[in-house]
Protein backbone atom coordinates (compact mmCIF):
# COMPACT_ATOMS: atom_id res chain seq x y z
CA UNK A 1 0.00 0.00 0.00
CA UNK A 2 1.62 3.26 -0.98
CA UNK A 3 1.02 6.59 0.29
CA UNK A 4 -1.55 7.75 -2.06
CA UNK A 5 -3.52 4.84 -1.08
CA UNK A 6 -3.53 5.40 2.92
CA UNK A 7 -4.58 9.68 2.23
CA UNK A 8 -7.24 8.26 0.21
CA UNK A 9 -7.99 5.46 3.18
CA UNK A 10 -7.53 7.61 6.54
CA UNK A 11 -10.30 10.52 5.52
CA UNK A 12 -12.72 7.53 3.96
CA UNK A 13 -12.37 5.58 7.39
CA UNK A 14 -12.65 8.82 9.53
CA UNK A 15 -16.03 9.70 7.58
CA UNK A 16 -17.25 6.08 8.41
CA UNK A 17 -16.75 6.27 12.04
CA UNK A 18 -18.42 10.03 11.97
CA UNK A 19 -21.45 8.36 10.20
CA UNK A 20 -21.62 5.36 11.40
CA UNK A 21 -21.01 5.96 15.34
CA UNK A 22 -20.93 9.92 16.13
CA UNK A 23 -23.36 11.19 13.15
CA UNK A 24 -26.16 9.48 15.16
CA UNK A 25 -25.44 11.08 18.66
CA UNK A 26 -26.37 14.63 17.15
CA UNK A 27 -29.81 13.29 16.45
CA UNK A 28 -29.71 11.81 20.52
CA UNK A 29 -29.65 8.32 19.33
CA UNK A 30 -26.48 6.23 20.43
CA UNK A 31 -26.49 2.65 18.09
CA UNK A 32 -25.76 -0.74 19.40
CA UNK A 33 -27.54 -3.28 17.09
CA UNK A 34 -29.52 -6.22 18.49
CA UNK A 35 -27.76 -9.73 18.62
CA UNK A 36 -29.30 -10.98 14.90
CA UNK A 37 -29.66 -14.53 16.41
CA UNK A 38 -31.15 -13.66 19.85
CA UNK A 39 -33.41 -11.43 18.58
CA UNK A 40 -34.79 -14.24 15.90
CA UNK A 41 -35.09 -16.80 19.01
CA UNK A 42 -36.94 -14.31 21.05
CA UNK A 43 -39.24 -13.00 18.24
CA UNK A 44 -39.58 -16.85 16.89
CA UNK A 45 -40.72 -18.04 20.84
CA UNK A 46 -43.82 -15.03 20.98
CA UNK A 47 -44.51 -15.49 17.45
CA UNK A 48 -45.11 -19.08 17.73
CA UNK A 49 -46.08 -18.92 21.67
CA UNK A 50 -48.60 -16.07 21.26
CA UNK A 51 -49.82 -15.63 17.74
CA UNK A 52 -49.77 -19.14 15.89
CA UNK A 53 -53.87 -18.54 15.00
CA UNK A 54 -53.58 -14.74 13.94
CA UNK A 55 -53.65 -13.63 10.51
CA UNK A 56 -51.26 -10.93 10.43
CA UNK A 57 -48.94 -10.30 12.86
CA UNK A 58 -47.81 -6.58 13.75
CA UNK A 59 -44.19 -5.85 15.11
CA UNK A 60 -42.90 -2.51 15.92
CA UNK A 61 -38.73 -1.86 16.63
CA UNK A 62 -38.04 1.20 17.91
CA UNK A 63 -34.79 2.52 18.03
CA UNK A 64 -34.58 -0.36 14.51
CA UNK A 65 -31.12 1.47 13.34
CA UNK A 66 -30.26 -0.86 10.38
CA UNK A 67 -33.25 -2.91 10.05
CA UNK A 68 -32.20 -5.74 11.54
CA UNK A 69 -34.69 -6.67 13.92
CA UNK A 70 -37.04 -6.38 11.25
CA UNK A 71 -35.44 -8.32 8.66
CA UNK A 72 -35.30 -11.04 11.12
CA UNK A 73 -38.86 -10.53 12.17
CA UNK A 74 -40.35 -11.30 8.42
CA UNK A 75 -38.22 -13.61 7.82
CA UNK A 76 -39.54 -15.86 10.67
CA UNK A 77 -42.80 -15.79 9.52
CA UNK A 78 -44.85 -14.97 6.44
CA UNK A 79 -47.53 -13.18 8.80
CA UNK A 80 -45.39 -10.95 10.22
CA UNK A 81 -45.34 -7.15 8.88
CA UNK A 82 -42.68 -5.02 10.73
CA UNK A 83 -41.87 -1.37 11.23
CA UNK A 84 -38.61 0.25 12.21
CA UNK A 85 -38.73 3.48 13.47
CA UNK A 86 -35.13 5.84 13.95
CA UNK A 87 -34.15 9.57 13.92
CA UNK A 88 -31.27 8.49 12.31
CA UNK A 89 -32.21 9.25 7.98
CA UNK A 90 -29.02 7.29 6.77
CA UNK A 91 -29.79 4.41 8.32
CA UNK A 92 -33.79 4.76 7.39
CA UNK A 93 -32.26 5.19 4.07
CA UNK A 94 -30.01 1.78 4.22
CA UNK A 95 -32.68 0.35 5.84
CA UNK A 96 -35.43 0.74 3.14
CA UNK A 97 -33.06 -0.06 0.49
CA UNK A 98 -32.18 -3.27 1.86
CA UNK A 99 -35.77 -3.97 2.03
CA UNK A 100 -36.01 -3.02 -1.16
CA UNK A 101 -33.45 -4.86 -2.36
CA UNK A 102 -34.30 -8.06 -1.00
CA UNK A 103 -38.20 -8.04 -2.21
CA UNK A 104 -39.63 -7.49 1.53
CA UNK A 105 -40.41 -3.79 1.23
CA UNK A 106 -43.97 -4.37 1.81
CA UNK A 107 -43.54 -6.03 5.01
CA UNK A 108 -41.18 -4.80 6.03
CA UNK A 109 -40.86 -0.63 5.91
CA UNK A 110 -38.96 2.06 7.93
CA UNK A 111 -40.03 5.52 9.41
CA UNK A 112 -37.40 8.22 10.61
CA UNK A 113 -39.13 9.87 13.76
CA UNK A 114 -39.19 10.24 16.92
CA UNK A 115 -40.23 7.29 18.91
CA UNK A 116 -41.38 8.80 21.76
CA UNK A 117 -43.85 10.34 19.22
CA UNK A 118 -44.73 6.71 17.27
CA UNK A 119 -48.25 6.09 17.82
CA UNK A 120 -47.75 2.42 19.36
CA UNK A 121 -51.52 1.42 19.08
CA UNK A 122 -52.25 -1.30 16.80
CA UNK A 123 -48.99 -3.43 16.83
CA UNK A 124 -48.90 -6.89 18.61
CA UNK A 125 -45.31 -6.75 19.69
CA UNK A 126 -43.12 -3.93 20.55
CA UNK A 127 -39.36 -4.07 20.19
CA UNK A 128 -36.55 -2.11 21.71
CA UNK A 129 -33.22 -1.90 22.51
CA UNK A 130 -32.77 1.13 24.06
CA UNK A 131 -31.12 3.41 27.07
CA UNK A 132 -32.70 2.31 30.29
CA UNK A 133 -34.41 6.03 30.49
CA UNK A 134 -35.72 5.82 26.81
CA UNK A 135 -37.42 2.28 27.79
CA UNK A 136 -38.30 4.08 30.91
CA UNK A 137 -40.29 6.58 29.17
CA UNK A 138 -41.33 3.98 26.22
CA UNK A 139 -43.47 2.40 29.16
CA UNK A 140 -44.99 5.46 30.49
CA UNK A 141 -46.27 6.08 26.91
CA UNK A 142 -47.44 2.32 26.66
CA UNK A 143 -49.49 2.63 29.88
CA UNK A 144 -50.95 5.70 28.18
CA UNK A 145 -51.65 5.15 24.96
CA UNK A 146 -51.65 1.36 24.42
CA UNK A 147 -55.46 -0.39 24.95
CA UNK A 148 -54.52 -3.37 22.55
CA UNK A 149 -53.46 -6.54 23.77
CA UNK A 150 -49.51 -6.63 22.94
CA UNK A 151 -46.37 -7.73 24.14
CA UNK A 152 -43.17 -5.23 25.07
CA UNK A 153 -39.71 -6.44 24.40
CA UNK A 154 -36.69 -4.58 25.54
CA UNK A 155 -33.55 -6.30 25.66
CA UNK A 156 -31.12 -5.81 28.15
CA UNK A 157 -32.62 -3.36 30.05
CA UNK A 158 -35.50 -3.87 32.66
CA UNK A 159 -38.81 -2.61 32.12
CA UNK A 160 -39.97 -1.14 35.48
CA UNK A 161 -43.12 0.03 35.29
CA UNK A 162 -44.44 -3.15 33.03
CA UNK A 163 -44.38 -6.64 35.11
CA UNK A 164 -41.96 -8.63 33.09
CA UNK A 165 -40.25 -11.82 32.96
CA UNK A 166 -36.90 -12.15 31.98
CA UNK A 167 -35.73 -14.51 29.11
CA UNK A 168 -32.05 -14.58 28.69
CA UNK A 169 -30.82 -11.03 28.02
CA UNK A 170 -35.08 -9.76 27.52
CA UNK A 171 -37.23 -8.46 29.55
CA UNK A 172 -41.06 -9.41 28.28
CA UNK A 173 -44.06 -7.88 29.29
CA UNK A 174 -47.54 -9.08 28.45
CA UNK A 175 -50.20 -6.15 28.16
CA UNK A 176 -53.65 -7.29 27.84
CA UNK A 177 -54.96 -4.12 29.44
CA UNK A 178 -52.24 -0.79 29.45
CA UNK A 179 -53.87 0.27 32.46
CA UNK A 180 -54.30 -3.18 34.86
CA UNK A 181 -50.46 -3.96 33.77
CA UNK A 182 -49.14 -3.76 36.12
CA UNK A 183 -50.79 -5.99 38.35
CA UNK A 184 -50.99 -8.71 35.06
CA UNK A 185 -48.75 -12.59 35.53
CA UNK A 186 -45.65 -12.18 33.63
CA UNK A 187 -45.46 -13.45 30.56
CA UNK A 188 -44.07 -17.60 30.52
CA UNK A 189 -42.41 -18.37 27.08
CA UNK A 190 -39.77 -20.23 28.62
Amino acid sequence: MNLEDLLLIIPLAIIGVFTYILLPMVWGAAYAPSPKAKASMILRRVIETYYKDKDVVRVIDLGSGFGRVCFEAVKIDSRVVCHGVDIDPLKILWSRAIARIKGINARATFTRGNILKIDLEGYDIIYMFLWPGIVLKIEEKILREVRKECIVISLEHPLRLLKSEKIDDFYIAFISSARKSKNEEAVNIA
